[in-house]
């Protein structure tokens, strides 16, 4: 009998200890709606082989954009693309909070505002990267990118463009969850880009922090997702017309709304909708 009891009794502590253990694995369901963490929390910003981070924001701050790194765009007209937000730094439309950055377009009276910012600092050659969730609501027409600090080899396209991400849901090329990657230069631009990385994901690209980066060299440039390698563009020999990219370039994130990619009759149904691109970091490392 006294077995029996030890046994009975080793059994139900080591149930208990189970269901302790247990209960630190898992997690009640949190919905769909729900807004997963960061992937990198905290300061640990990791190193790329090879590479020296040069300059980043990680968004870890609360309140207006840190504008010793960032400077806002004003105006609207379209930018040549007809767009129709009018962009402005008045803080409801980028702010910081919780650890990312958060750009926003609403409509207001007759007007779409959102905002677009450049980094102050610029390069040549370099790893590029940010993470980010991207509304892909149709309408809206989300970008990061970079473009060239003067214009060395005359107005655009001339002296090149290098878009990392775009996303232009209502766009019958691209579709819902569509990401691509494109270089213009006088040699290729507008609808003849270069494409670099294309990629459709199963779901709304707002769901997840996704990261897309080039790896922007004297001979090359590469196109990454997730990490992944997307398409290369070689240099081949090429002179300025189709390699411009031999000169400092900035970074670019905005959100437009409508517009040649965006599409206005689209653009129609997001007023009165939430319209956001939220950025976890963005960050440069160059060669050592």
């Amino acid at each position: 009998m006294k077995k029996t009891i030890t046994k009975a009794i080793i059994s139900t502590l080591l149930c208990a200890t189970a269901c302790l253990t247990t209960s630190c694995i898992f997690y009640p369901d949190m919905g769909k709606n729900k807004k997963k963490p960061k992937p990198n929390p905290g300061n640990s910003i990791p190193q790329k082989e090879g590479m020296r981070l040069v300059w980043s924001d990680e968004f870890n701050y609360n309140g207006a954009l840190d504008t010793t790194k960032w400077k806002y765009e004003y105006g609207a007209g379209g930018w040549g693309n007809g767009e129709l937000q009018n962009y402005v730094g008045d803080g409801t439309t980028a702010f910081v909070s919780n650890g990312a950055l958060t750009l926003k377009a609403y409509y207001a009276g007759s007007q779409w505002r959102s905002a677009r910012i450049n980094s102050k600092q610029s390069w040549t050659y370099g790893f590029i990267e940010a993470s980010i969730k991207v509304t892909d609501k149709k309408g809206a027409w989300p970008a990061f990118w970079m473009m060239p600090k003067n214009s060395s080899y005359g107005i655009w396209p001339k002296s090149g463009e290098i878009d990392i991400m775009e996303n232009a849901p209502a766009h019958n090329a691209f579709g819902p969850h569509c990401v691509f990657s494109t270089l213009h230069a006088q040699g290729h631009h507008g609808g003849g880009g270069k494409e670099i990385g294309r990629k459709t994901y199963p779901q709304d690209l707002f769901n997840d922090w996704h990261t897309f980066a080039v790896k922007w060299e004297a001979d090359k440039i590469v196109a990454y997702y997730d990490g992944q390698v997307m398409d290369t563009y070689l240099k081949n020999g090429a002179d300025w017309v189709d390699w411009p990219y031999d000169k400092d370039f900035y970074i670019i994130l905005n959100l437009a709304i409508g517009g040649t990619l965006g599409g206005n009759p689209a653009a129609m149904e997001l007023r009165g909708k939430d319209v956001r691109l939220l950025v976890d970091y963005v960050r440069v490392y160059q060669k050592r």
